[in-house]
């Protein structure tokens, strides 16, 4: 239980050490406050009722009034600083957990068990919904109660010692009861965060502009809704659970509560019956014990919030302590005028999955070479390029590049040497220019380059039309006269994005998709301006790319069933024929 508040707190204490301090001095002038308004009221009661001096109790009232002004201005500027602080320190943590989520295995952060793991971790950071910090608030608030406790237990020990132990017992057996009704919560509110994110999957999906002709165009209204109510009224039922709980929780509270007040009635009644305290002090006793359940409430239940993060912190442990890249080691080889990539025994199979997506792949080659890498869907092209990219692991079999294994070298260094268009390419938010450059610092030289490339791959004219030029923002997140580019125009700053990267191995899966077959064959023209120097892959499921390149790789089935020239490949039976024939229509001239 207070592993996951003492953990809670090494955390933030290492991103925002004010944060948690002044949530210690909130709770603790908090806890001082209430002392004072049970005890010093005694003074002023005494002094008008038993000695009645006026200056006295006009001193205590001052006194009162004065000492209540100032702490409560100090609470008020503790709520400010907690309030900035909290929100520089989610700041903080946000950008955590966004540096985690971009360093984590790409593997990893596509399987379903990482995301559920991710949204136990951010319950734990944000506290079932409550807020950031829940679990300090909890925390450092039994640390204020116990401060209140300890000076309300003081004045109620001057009535009689065993009415605090009396009281202390009720709360103990309290305690045990409300605790055993607050165990199953802690599971239902974990399963639930689970359905949670499915359903918040179906709300983005709905309210996402970019999806609305999908569901226009698709007639989905019905299908999402229907989609969406069966996961909300999964919702419905694990409220229902925790309502039952709570309500069970709210009977132990309510009866532990009533007898509490019952034993100090008893014994403040009994004793001012027998004239043994004064009005000043009834008074005193009486706000103490009523302040006395109100405290050791707020420590009970503290204590039971707490329990409900022991679950999520073991998930949360588990999230930060996922593998992530080895972004940082000495190993970053240069790479010579020739080189060599080499697969050797390479297997891989997804997750859980039964069967291999890529089978004892063998094959080597070399700076200079073009490749054609081709194969119906599924039959484990793109497998194959995250496998050499690293963002997969074999499941065995090596990579080597210069017989250096690529698992053993710098990862952001080993990066550097692909540039790549992916089959579903992502644009930004961005400037079309930054889409491009990623903010790389510009000179003649590089600008002379982009512009070349630009025109090469007809960025420049699609950006003729518009009011800014290349400095025009993709997309209307941000700016209402964005540019939403078709998938044509999309996939032409994806490529030549890659171009600007003039990285040694290049790398296009599919990159011709969304293009037909003429402006295909003169895409694949530039990319042969482009690229001709260096070792590209081109993997596509048409063959026009064969025509531009110097050998073939021919999977099916998640194996290289093939492996040569056009013109070697042609002339035989096989994979390779069996596919150029069916598409050969559109590549005759």
């Amino acid at each position: 239980m207070f592993k996951a508040f003492f953990y809670f707190l090494g955390e933030c204490w290492k991103l925002n050490w004010k944060y948690p301090t002044v949530l210690f001095l909130k709770n603790v002038t908090q806890a001082i406050i209430t002392v004072c308004l049970a005890l010093l009221p005694k003074f002023i009661v005494d002094a008008i009722f038993i000695t009645q001096n006026r200056e006295q109790a006009i001193f205590w009232i001052v006194f009162l009034i004065g000492a209540e002004f100032i702490l409560f201005m100090g609470l008020q500027l503790w709520f400010r600083l907690e309030y900035t602080e909290a929100n520089r320190t989610i700041q903080r943590y946000d950008i955590k957990f966004a540096n985690r989520m971009m360093r984590a295995h790409y593997e990893t952060i596509e399987s379903e068990y990482f995301l559920n793991l991710k949204e136990k971790a951010d319950r734990y950071v944000t506290g079932f919904g409550k807020g950031f910090g829940a679990v300090l608030q909890e925390g450092f608030g039994i640390i204020g109660h116990i401060v209140g406790l300890g000076g309300l237990a003081a004045i109620i020990y001057t009535l009689h010692p065993l009415v605090v132990v009396a009281l202390i017992i009720i709360v103990i057996l309290q305690t045990v009861f409300v605790s055993k009704s607050m165990a199953p919560i802690q599971n239902y509110n974990l399963e639930r965060s689970v359905v949670e994110r499915r359903s918040r999957y179906f709300n983005d999906k709905i309210n996402d502009f970019q999806y609305g002709k999908e569901i226009r165009n698709y007639k989905l209204k019905n299908i999402l809704l229907g989609k969406y109510r069966d996961t909300l009224n999964k919702e419905l039922f694990f409220y229902k659970k925790v309502g039952n709980a709570n309500l069970k929780v709210g009977l132990f509270s309510g009866f532990g509560s009533a007898l509490q007040l019952c034993v100090g009635y008893f014994y403040l009644f009994k004793q001012s019956f027998a004239g043994l305290v004064s009005v000043g002090d009834f008074s005193m006793y009486l706000t103490a014990i009523t302040s006395f359940f109100a405290e050791l409430s707020g420590i009970i239940n503290g204590f039971l919030q707490l329990s409900q993060f022991k679950v999520l912190y073991q998930a949360y442990k588990e999230y930060i302590d996922t593998p992530i890249e080895q972004l940082s080691n000495d190993n970053k080889p240069a790479l010579p005028e020739r080189f060599e990539v080499e697969f050797e025994n390479v297997s891989f199979k997804y997750g859980s999955a039964e069967n291999f997506a890529l089978e004892n792949v063998s094959v080597k080659f070399n700076n200079k070479e073009r490749i054609a890498i081709i194969g119906e869907n599924g039959a484990g092209k793109s497998t194959f390029v995250k496998l050499l990219m690293r963002l997969y692991k074999p499941t065995s079999g090596r990579i080597l590049l210069n017989g250096v294994d690529i698992n053993e070298i710098d990862y952001e260094y080993y990066q550097t040497l692909f540039a790549t268009v992916f089959q579903d390419f992502k644009l930004f938010s961005f400037s079309i220019r930054d889409n491009i450059t990623f903010g790389s610092e510009q000179n003649a030289e590089s600008e002379a380059r982009l512009e070349k490339i630009l025109r090469t791959t007809g960025v420049a004219e699609m950006v003729e039309g518009l009011e800014h030029g290349l400095d025009t923002n993709m997309y209307r997140d941000f700016d209402d006269a964005g540019f939403t580019p078709s998938g044509g125009q999309g996939q032409k700053i994806a490529i030549a994005r890659a171009a600007y990267k003039d990285s040694p191995i290049v790398i296009l899966d599919e990159p011709t998709a969304a293009l037909d077959p003429r402006a295909e064959n003169q895409i694949y023209e530039q990319f042969d301006e482009f690229f001709k120097d260096r070792c590209s892959l081109y993997i596509s499921h048409r063959m026009a790319v064969t025509k531009f390149s110097d050998r073939t790789l021919v999977f099916d089935g998640g194996r290289i069933v093939q492996d040569g020239t056009h013109s070697s490949l042609i002339a035989v039976d096989g994979k390779y024929k069996e596919l150029y024939d069916l598409q050969a229509q559109y590549y005759t001239e």
